[in-house]
């Protein structure tokens, strides 16, 4: 005749078992979640933001509301915030001589920060910060990008 296990021993063996797989798997389980709800949390933030922001060119301001001087290479856009919420740090990717593009930050008297944001309704100039290196270029077009939604831009051609 075979002898088996005691039953008493089998089960304390299973829940031995059992314990030692809830020890390993639980805290994984628990950051699991938590990173999936933070992200959760953070992209949900992130399009609601972006569902209430809006701004534009003031096609009112110099051609289409860029003021492009090619001697000078200076570059100026007004933008007006037509949105629901506050937008700032905004930076400029642009088109000259229909090939190259490049993204140049603002100067620091016209760059909206957290802190003076342009607010909605308001209309602000920005101009880029060194933009020396494109002395009688074509400019073709100007893109406005900001940090409160970094996937909303308005582009305008010249």
């Amino acid at each position: 005749m075979r002898r088996g296990i005691s039953p008493i021993i089998a089960t304390v063996m299973l829940i031995l078992i059992v314990t030692v797989i809830a020890a390993t798997v639980g805290p994984w389980m628990l950051n699991l979640a938590r990173d999936t709800t933070n992200q959760t949390s953070t992209d949900t933030d992130t399009a609601l933001r972006c569902q209430n922001t809006a701004y534009d060119f003031d096609t009112d301001y110099a051609t289409n509301g860029i003021n492009w001087t090619p001697s000078q290479s200076e570059l100026k856009v007004k933008i007006t915030n037509t949105g629901t919420i506050n937008v700032h740090n905004f930076s400029f990717e642009i088109t000259v001589n229909t090939t190259i593009i490049n993204i140049y930050n603002l100067t620091d008297a016209t760059q909206r920060t957290s802190e003076t944001p342009l607010k909605p309704g308001q209309s602000a100039i920005l101009e880029a910060d060194s933009v020396s290196g494109l002395v009688g270029s074509t400019l073709n077009s100007v893109k406005v990008l900001n940090e409160v939604c970094p996937s909303l831009y308005v582009e305008q051609d010249v």
